[in-house]
């Protein structure tokens, strides 16, 4: 099988770069309070910025992987043709649900724009945009999946198990 380009390439680094800053974030609060004896206040709400984003972030390099948590036992004893429609039709579900997120929050992100958060001054639009923007790299890698799925049906490459041997070897 031909080996695909990685579309997530950047995101992936956008997220592992955010995660980084939590840690250190977090590590720098607990020395400034522990060692310092000084609490910075601004640590708290940064950490719980940048985690915001990295799950929001996240969740559309997942959907390329398609390793979304899932129960599909019975879709595995299910023909291929059949788990590939299923899989159809559950992902149509998805971005249903999707886009229903991504408009109902419009209002959300609007109202919020004009409060700010405490100590970074941050509006709070920031937070809550993250959602939408999740939302929409979901749907955009969800249907990039989808299409790849097909096209290794169709090549005869598609893969019906949860797991595959590779997985199971390492």
């Amino acid at each position: 099988m031909k080996k695909r380009k990685d579309l997530a390439k950047y995101l992936r680094y956008v997220t592992a770069f955010l995660l980084f800053g939590i840690v250190f974030v977090t590590i720098l609060q607990v020395f400034f309070r522990f060692v310092l004896d000084s609490p910075l206040t601004w640590t708290d709400e940064l950490g719980r910025f940048l985690l915001v984003w990295v799950v929001f972030l996240g969740v559309g390099v997942v959907s390329l992987d398609d390793r979304h948590l899932a129960v599909n036992m019975l879709q595995e004893y299910m023909p291929p043709i059949v788990q590939l429609i299923t899989s159809f039709i559950i992902r149509a579900v998805i971005i249903v649900f999707l886009v229903i997120v991504i408009y109902s929050s419009q209002e959300v992100i609007a109202a919020a724009h004009s409060n700010t958060t405490g100590a970074l001054d941050i509006p709070y639009s920031w937070w809550r945009i993250a959602a939408p923007v999740g939302s929409g790299l979901m749907i955009i890698f969800t249907i990039i999946r989808s299409v790849y799925d097909f096209l290794d049906f169709r090549n005869g490459v598609y893969q019906t198990n949860s797991t595959t041997e590779e997985e199971v070897k390492e």
